[in-house]
């Protein structure tokens, strides 16, 4: 199975997760989480981007690209971990303040050679950044909402 079958896999039981968990939740606030929306928005813009970057990485000639692929993925894969098994909000907050802060940082210190490679790293940083500015401030009012209807 190619890696972006996987991700495809993967994403679309993420999609009936997130359908599930909006459903209690507007029972219990009597709205959609709109954070929940944006993290699936953001998920399935990045996937593919990231997929299609390690797939034209040559792992022996930029082994530090590779790696850092593959800490990309690994960190998307816990912002959706976090997303399907949300109930606080705050393991989700954690996942994607650490993908937001980590990702970009790590590509852009990267010295790459393969000009096709580069325009594809720099569309992810572009996207975790753009996106960051969007999803972080999301989750962090949806877990106040969740900690307010608590207390």
């Amino acid at each position: 199975m190619s890696i972006l079958s996987t991700i495809k896999a993967e994403f679309s039981g993420f999609e009936s997760d997130v359908a599930k968990f909006a459903a209690a939740f507007t029972k219990l606030f009597k709205k959609v989480p709109s954070a929940l929306q944006t993290v699936e928005n953001f998920t399935a813009e990045a996937a593919p981007v990231i997929t299609a970057a390690v797939a034209i990485v040559d792992p022996v000639a930029e082994p530090a690209v590779s790696a850092a692929l593959a800490t990309a993925e690994t960190l998307l894969a816990a912002v959706q971990a976090s997303a399907q098994a949300a109930i606080s909000g705050t393991s989700l907050l954690g996942a994607i303040q650490n993908f937001s802060t980590t990702v970009p940082e790590l590509l852009v210190s990267l010295d790459i050679k393969n000009p096709v490679l580069k325009a594809s790293i720099e569309r992810i940083v572009a996207l975790v950044n753009g996106e960051a500015k969007v999803l972080v401030p999301a989750v962090e009012s949806w877990v106040a909402q969740i900690k307010a209807a608590k207390a």
